[in-house]
C-alpha cells in the first residue's frame, strides 16, 4: 500500500494549476464584488506564507498575479494597500495584467488611497489590459487623482470600469484618460463620470456606456456630457443614461452607422407624450437592431406606436424593442387620460420588428388592444410579444384584454411571452396558442447589461 501524497511532493507545475484555481472568478462588473470579498484568501496569498518551498513557487510563477484588486479592509488600510499594489505588479512580470482598485472616504472623511497608485499603475500601463476604478467620493474630493493616467498611452488597454458610487456627486466630472492613446481599446463603462475632452480612443470602441446616475445635467454640461458621441466611432454597443438631461436636444442627432444594440435611460418624471419620440428620434442608426427604453410610460408607447413616422429618422433594421418603466410608484392612469387615437396608421413604423416588449406599463390592456386588437397597428414581422403588467393596473383587465384579442384573431396572434402574474394555465390549456413564461428580474437584468 503506498504512502498518501502530500502537497509538498507535487512537481512545481501542478502546484502552480492548484494556486490559480481562483482565477476561474470573472473579471469585471459580474465578478468584481465577489473577488472584493474574499480577496483575502486567494490561493496565491495564502500558499505564498505557508513554508519556503511554496513560497518560492508561488512568487516564481508571474501567472498568479495578474488579477489586481486593492480594496480597502481587504488586506489593511492605508499605506498597506499601495504595497500589495506594488508587490502584485511586480510578481506578475511580464504578463499583463487586469486591475481592480476601491477608492473611498471613510466616515472620519480620511481617504483611503494614495496618489502613488495611479503612479504605479502608469508606470506599468504598457502591460494593463483592464482597468476597474470605483470612487466613493464627494465632488471636493476628486481632484487631481487621475492626472498620472492623464497623457500617458495605454497601447495594451482593452476594456475600461469608473464609477463613482456616491450619489452626492454632481453633476457628473469630465475626465482625462490616456490622451497618448488607447488604440486597442474596445470596450468602456463610466457613472458619474465622462470623458472629455473626446479621446482619439473614442474611435476605436465597440462598447460604450455612460451613465449620470440620475444626476441633472445644464445645458452646458449636457453639451459636454455628449460631446464624446459627435465624432464618427465604430460603436456596436451603447448604454447612455439621457436621465439627466431637462431637455432633448434638437440641434443635432447621435449618428452612429454601426450601432447595432442600444440602451437609453430616459427621465421617467417627464411624462409628456411626445417625449419618447424626440428621444428616439434623437438617434440616427440605420443598422440599429436592438433597443431598450428603461423610463418611458404607457401613454408614451401608445402615442409613439400610432404615429405614422418619425420627424428625422427611422429604424429600418430593428428587430427587437423593449419599452420597460422604472418608476416605482407611476400614477400615470389616475393623473392623465389615455392619448385618444384619431387616425389609422396604415405604413409600418417598424418595418422588420418581429419582437415587441412591455415591461410593467400603464395602460397596458389599452396598449394591447393596440397591438393585437381588432384593427391592430401595422407590425407585419411580429413574432413575439412579452408582457408584464403595472404594479397599479389589475392583472384581470391585463388578461381579459389578452382573451379577447385570442378569440377574436386566434391565427394572427404573435407567441405571448408573459409574466407568472398573467398566466393562468386554464386560460390557454383549450386554446391553440403559443404561451411561455419567463422570470420578469432575470429578463430585467439581461436587458441592463446585454453588450457588456
Amino acid at each position: 500500500m503506498s504512502s498518501p501524497t502530500s502537497i509538498l511532493s507535487l512537481p512545481n507545475e501542478l502546484l502552480v494549476i492548484i494556486a490559480g484555481q481562483y482565477e476561474q472568478v470573472p473579471w469585471g462588473r459580474s465578478g468584481w464584488y465577489h473577488r472584493a470579498i474574499e480577496a483575502k484568501y486567494r490561493s496565491e496569498w495564502v500558499l505564498s506564507r505557508l513554508c519556503r518551498r511554496l513560497r518560492n513557487v508561488v512568487i516564481g510563477a508571474p501567472t498568479l498575479w495578474t488579477n489586481i484588486t486593492v480594496i480597502p479592509n481587504t488586506f489593511q488600510r492605508g499605506s498597506g494597500l499601495g504595497e500589495i499594489l506594488r508587490l502584485y505588479l511586480q510578481r506578475s512580470i511580464p504578463l499583463k495584467v487586469s486591475i481592480s482598485l476601491q477608492i473611498f472616504a471613510l466616515a472620519n472623511n480620511a481617504i483611503v488611497w494614495r496618489e502613488s497608485w495611479f503612479r504605479d499603475i502608469s508606470h506599468e500601463i504598457n502591460r494593463v489590459e483592464r482597468l476597474s476604478i470605483v470612487l466613493g467620493l464627494r465632488p471636493n474630493d476628486l481632484g487631481q487623482e487621475f492626472l498620472p493616467l492623464r497623457h500617458v498611452a495605454a497601447p495594451n488597454l482593452l476594456h475600461l470600469e469608473i464609477e463613482n458610487r456616491n450619489v452626492r456627486s454632481r453633476p457628473p466630472c469630465p475626465v482625462e484618460l490616456f490622451s497618448g492613446g488607447a488604440p486597442k481599446l474596445s470596450s468602456v463603462w463610466m457613472q458619474g463620470f465622462f470623458p472629455f475632452p473626446a479621446p482619439s480612443w473614442m474611435s476605436s470602441l465597440t462598447r460604450f456606456q455612460s451613465a449620470t446616475a440620475g444626476q441633472r445635467l445644464d445645458d452646458a454640461a449636457a453639451n459636454l456630457y455628449l460631446s464624446a458621441l459627435r465624432q464618427p466611432s465604430g460603436l456596436v454597443y451603447l448604454l447612455l443614461d439621457l436621465a439627466g438631461l431637462g431637455t432633448v436636444p434638437t440641434d443635432y442627432q447621435i449618428r452612429i452607422p454601426s450601432l447595432r444594440f442600444l440602451s437609453v435611460w430616459i427621465d421617467i418624471y417627464n411624462q409628456q407624450e411626445p417625449y419618447l419620440l424626440q428621444i428616439m428620434d434623437f438617434f440616427s442608426c440605420p443598422a440599429l437592431s436592438e433597443l431598450v427604453v428603461f423610463g418611458s410610460h404607457g401613454h408614451q408607447v401608445f402615442s409613439l406606436l400610432n404615429t405614422f413616422s418619425f420627424p428625422r429618422t427611422s429604424f429600418p433594421m430593428l428587430h427587437a424593442l423593449s419599452f420597460i418603466n422604472t418608476d416605482l410608484e407611476c400614477s400615470c392612469e389616475y393623473n392623465m387620460p389615455l392619448p385618444t387615437r384619431t387616425h389609422l396608421v396604415d405604413t409600418p413604423l417598424f418595418p422588420t420588428l418581429s419582437s415587441l416588449t412591455l415591461m410593467k406599463q400603464c395602460f397596458m390592456s389599452d396598449l394591447i388592444r393596440e397591438i393585437i386588437g381588432t384593427s391592430p397597428l401595422p407590425l407585419p414581422s411580429l413574432q413575439t410579444l412579452t408582457l408584464r403588467p403595472s404594479p397599479g393596473e389589475p392583472v384581470v383587465n391585463v388578461r381579459h384584454a389578452l382573451l379577447d384579442a385570442m378569440l377574436r384573431l386566434p391565427q394572427t396572434l404573435p407567441k405571448l411571452r408573459l409574466s407568472p402574474a398573467l398566466y393562468y394555465e386554464e386560460d390557454w390549456r383549450e386554446v391553440d396558442q403559443e404561451v411561455t413564461v419567463f422570470d420578469p428580474e432575470r429578463l430585467d437584468h439581461a436587458l441592463q447589461v446585454r453588450g457588456f
